[in-house]
Order: C-alpha cells, then structure tokens, then sequence
C-alpha cells in the first residue's frame, strides 16, 4: 500500500460523543481579529479548524497492532520524536530517552519477550484467556520501527526543582512525551502500538539500558493495516469505556466515583543511523506475503478471526516461505541420533545401546516417524552424529564422536564437537533439500535429562521445573535424574552463550539440530518442532539468531515437565496437546495434516465478494 502523504486513507471525523469534550465557541468570538485575541483571556484559542483537529486527533487516538511494512520517511520520523521531546517536565528535567529501533533481530526478540510473557500471563485471567491470547503482538515485527521509551532518573543526589516532594514525577513526564509522541504520529497517519508484555530485566539486557534507567513503553511504529473506531479492547469485548462523569469528581474525593484505570533531544542523524545500522546480515520476514495472507483471511466468508490460531499460522508461514501453506506439503524429516554419557548414573530405563536400535528401526520405516513420514511421501533422514559404536546399517554416517561425556562430571561436549555438531546440521538440512518445510526429530536414551539441563541453563529455570519422567521413571528414578541435573547445573552455572551452554550440557544431535534451525530460516523454510528436546535445540538456535523464532512451529505440547517452558520461552503455541512423549518428530508429523488443512482453507475458502455474501458491518 503507498505511503505518501497525499494517498493515506482519512480517518473519520470526530463523533458526536467526542464533541461533548470540545469548549464551545466564545460568543462574538472572531479568529481573525487578532486584537481581540489579544485582550481576551482565551486568546491562546485555536481557530476552529485546528481545534477541531485538536480534539479529532485525541480522540482518534488508537492502539493499533497490525501495521504495512513500508518504511517511515526520516522527516516524518524526526517530527513525531521532536513532538515526544516537547513534553512538559517538572523541573525541566527531560528525563525521556527515545531508543529508535529499527533493527529486525532486535524487534524479533523484543517479539519473542512479548510473546513468552503474553502466554504466561493468559493463565490470571480465566474464561478471558482465550480472548487475552488473541491480542497479538505481531505488530512488534510487522511495524517498520520500534521506539522503546525511557525514563532517566539520573543520579540519586541530584536536586531538581518540584520533585522534592514527589520523586516519581520524571515517570509521569516520561508519560507525557508517550501520548506526545502517539497524538504527533496519529495526526501524521501512522500507527503505534504499545507493548506491555515484557520484563523490564529482558528489555534492560536486550537493549543495553543502564539499571539507573526504566523502559517505560516499547511501542511500534509504522503505516497502520487498520482503522479502529473504537479501542480494540473495546470493540473485543473485554472492557467498556467508563462515562467521564464516573471519573471526574469535584473538590474532593468522591466515594461513588470510579476510579480509572538531566538531558537534551537526541542528536538526529545519530540516531537514524542506529536505526539503519545492522549488525549483521540477516533475512527478514516476508512482511508483504504475511500482510497479503491477513488480507485475504480478512475477506474469507467467516466472521472474522474465527478460524482462531490457524489464521496466525497461515500468516506466519507466508512470512517464512512467501506464500501460505500449500494443500499438500512435502517435509524433510531429520531425525538425528547421539548418545549421552549421563545415562550411566541411571538417568534413562533404558541402556545407551537402545539408541542405535531405535534409530535403526526408524530408517527402516518400523517406528512412528518411520510410518508416518513414509505415510505421508515425506523425505526421512536418520542420522547418526554421535552413536557409541558402529553406525547401524540405514542410518546415514556423520558420527562427530561416541557419545558426549558425562555433563556432571565435566563439559560434555569439546569446542570443536559443538562447531561440528551444528556445521552438520546446517548440511543435512542442505541434503534433504528441495522439501516444503523441515520437521524435526531427535533418538537418544538420556536426552531428556540433557534437554532440561539446556533448558535450565537458558531459562534459569532450577531441575524441579525442568525434569520429568523421560522415558516413564518412577518417583525415585524421577527424584535421582532431578538430583544428576542440579548437579550439572551447579558445575556449569557460569555458562552463558549458547555455544558454552552446549559444551556444558550437550548432546551432539541437539546441537546439530540447533545449526539446522538457522540454515532451515536462511532458506526460507519452516521448522516444525516435535518434542521437548528439538524445542530445547531450536531455544538454543534462537540464542544464536534471533530472527529464527520467526520460523518455528510448535507441533504439540508433550507430556514432558519442561515442554511448556521452552515453548512459553520461545513465545509458542502448540497445534496439539495429546500427552504425547515418543520423540523421533512422531508428534510433528501428526501435526502437518492440520497446516494442510489449514493452507487449504486460505486458499480455497471464497471471500464475501466471490461468494455474493453481504460483509459484517463494523
């Protein structure tokens, strides 16, 4: 959609309610007549016009959170951050500080952070939940910029004239510039959305802000997709507008009353060239394909967003591979196999040699994902990238070493095993190529344990939330793997990068499942996790490259104690909860018929013009 200036759509005009909060005209009183302005104490009046513009842009005021992805002009920019910083201040402390984010691994993992937080919270709010999961929080990577709002509150011994008596006055300056900055941008045509599922902690780290500093509001910047009459919330449902007459008491607090909910500007080429610069070259999301599969989800004959989570799924595939799911989708199954030194303190009820086994039977079709993939005409891959002895006969040869070492003993993995380990994994997936998305897998007696000591190190999550039963301990079994990965855990707490953190808790299938993540987003193709250990691996992978979350899709929520987690944390919603723990990408598997369908639907479906059908009204 075109963004220039003389093509934007207009909003409506003010409405009768609003009216109700615009001053009447003094009588007599003449604009033109500026003597007259002069002597009357209301001199300081806006024509009629700008009044009116005045209140039509506070009204208009809206939380947007679907936005185009063309770029915002550097001029437009500048004076909607030159609003921002007119804000009023006691003491003219302008404690405000306007981080311009224009960045897409930043704005994919702020993404991430909002997505992780919006799924823990869904839980507080009961029968609501399902309405709370819908606010989505794509917008932080649909919207061209991000603008993350500060409040300095500078150094504890300063004196600032009028906020002796109240301290957390910068707050509410800070407060200021943000409706500043979200009236300026309104009147200019764009959008903004502000985002209020995070940590400050992770915004703090994220963005390198000093302690002595608060994000105050993270908010997305960009062309809006919509025009809300009314707030979202609103017209959702979830709440009601309260008449001004319920907030608005006279002389003194009234018991029936509701009641409602040091610096200068920042140098401007600085800080369009933060905006511009990336540290790296990363591939971005198909922005126009998801807008374009929104659009046509919008138009379907269906109320709209009725067909839930699988409406998001279509949109975000189309962001990965440009268009939406087709009807029939060719996978590459990889499933790779490794041995964990652990497993000798008991940690599995199995012995390490079932590994080689299970992954034989697997390449001869005789295990879930063998029978489903070659059910469903997918490319089936097992690899072998750290089996203890031979490589059984089907399963493809690309041993890295016997097995990792013993995590509670020492590092399990060497350097060179994990640089290794993730180089092949970004080479097989090379190999199955050409496929419509990569699903993956994983066979390894002890890898559950190494999943929740990686998840453990990533989260900071202890054992007790992170172990369960594997392959179906009993209580004491349970209780001696919880106690092995502590143990782990207390050896290897200074392990921070993602790089260590494999080299401390292994295993060498998870890390090449890890390097495959990253090559499957460079290539443009979705990944579809299985189980709680190929989440764990694709956690990691997320830790390398942020912009790979874009890609994941979660296939089903298994029965393992530290699934929901890692999915929570890589802001995840799974397709099917069926209390499944087999591994080996059997839950992924059962999962694609459902995108199938999901793909169809979008593509097959007649929109209200095709079908003759008259459109909701709004």
């Amino acid at each position: 959609m075109p963004c220039a200036r003389d093509s934007r759509t207009v909003w409506p005009r003010m409405s009768d309610a609003t009216r109700l909060y615009r001053p009447a005209t003094p009588p007599g009183h003449d604009p033109s007549r500026a003597a007259q302005r002069a002597a009357d104490p209301r001199g300081w009046r806006f024509v009629d016009d700008d009044l009116d513009a005045v209140y039509r842009v506070i009204a208009q005021r809206r939380d947007i959170r679907r936005f185009r992805p063309d770029a915002v002009p550097d001029d437009v920019l500048e004076r909607v951050l030159a609003a921002a910083h007119r804000a009023p201040s006691v003491g003219l402390m302008q404690p405000w500080r306007l981080i311009v984010i224009g960045s897409i691994e930043a704005r994919v993992a702020i993404r991430q952070l909002a997505q992780r937080e919006r799924l823990r919270q869904a839980e507080r709010f009961d029968e609501r939940t399902r309405q709370f999961l819908d606010q989505k929080v794509e917008g932080i990577v649909e919207a061209p910029l991000g603008v993350c709002v500060c409040c300095d509150h500078g150094e504890p011994d300063q004196e600032i004239l009028g906020r002796g008596t109240i301290p957390d006055t910068d707050v509410y300056s800070t407060a200021c510039a943000i409706q500043n900055l979200w009236l300026a941008a309104r009147a200019e045509g764009l959008g903004v959305g502000w985002v209020s599922f995070y940590r400050l902690a992770d915004v703090r780290a994220l963005l390198g802000i000093p302690e002595r500093v608060d994000p105050i509001a993270y908010l997305c910047l960009g062309w809006p997709d919509e025009r809300p009459v009314r707030p979202n919330l609103e017209t959702s449902g979830w709440a009601a507008r309260a008449p001004v007459t319920s907030v608005v008491m006279h002389e003194r607090w009234e018991d029936d009353a509701t009641e409602p909910a040091p610096g200068g500007a920042p140098d401007r080429s600085a800080a369009i060239a933060r905006r511009n610069r990336v540290a790296a070259p990363v591939r971005q999301p198909d922005r126009a394909a998801a807008i374009a599969a929104r659009d046509r989800a919008d138009a379907l004959v269906k109320p709209g967003g009725s067909l839930g989570s699988l409406e998001t799924l279509v949109e975000r595939w189309a962001a990965v591979t440009g268009a939406p799911p087709p009807p029939r989708i060719r996978a590459g199954v990889l499933v790779c196999a490794a041995d964990h030194g652990h497993t000798e303190h008991g940690t599995s009820l199995f012995g390490s040699q079932v590994s080689a086994q299970v992954a034989a039977a697997a390449a001869r079709g005789e295990t879930a994902a063998g029978v489903l993939a070659g059910d469903g005409g997918h490319r089936l891959l097992v690899v072998d990238v750290g089996l203890r002895g031979a490589t059984p006969d089907g399963v493809l040869d690309r041993k890295i070493a016997q097995g990792s070492a013993d995590m509670t003993t020492r590092e399990a993995l060497t350097e060179r095993e994990v640089a290794r380990a993730c180089a092949t994994g970004r080479e097989l997936v090379a190999e199955l190529l050409p496929v419509d998305c990569l699903v993956l897998g994983e066979i390894g007696i002890g890898n559950t344990a190494t999943a929740a000591a990686l998840a453990s190190l990533l989260t900071g999550a202890p054992a007790s939330v992170t172990v369960g039963r594997g392959t179906g301990m009993d209580a004491a079994g349970l209780e001696r793997k919880r106690a092995l990965v502590a143990r782990a855990l207390r050896r290897h707490a200074q392990a921070t990068t993602p790089e260590e953190i494999l080299r401390a808790a292994g295993g060498l299938e998870l890390a090449a499942l890890a390097g495959a993540v990253v090559e499957a987003w460079e290539r443009g193709l979705p990944v579809i996790l299985d189980g709680f250990a190929t989440a764990a691996a694709a956690l990691v992978a997320t830790r390398i490259q942020p912009a790979v979350a874009v890609g994941l899709f979660a296939s089903h929520l298994s029965a393992e104690r530290g699934h929901e987690l890692v999915l929570t944390e890589l802001g995840l919603e799974p397709l099917l909860d069926l209390r499944m723990r087999l591994g080996e990408a059997s839950g992924a598997l059962l999962a694609l018929p459902l995108i199938e369908r999901a793909g169809l639907l979008h593509t097959r479906m007649a929109t209200f013009a095709e079908a003759g059908v008259d459109e909701q009204r709004r």
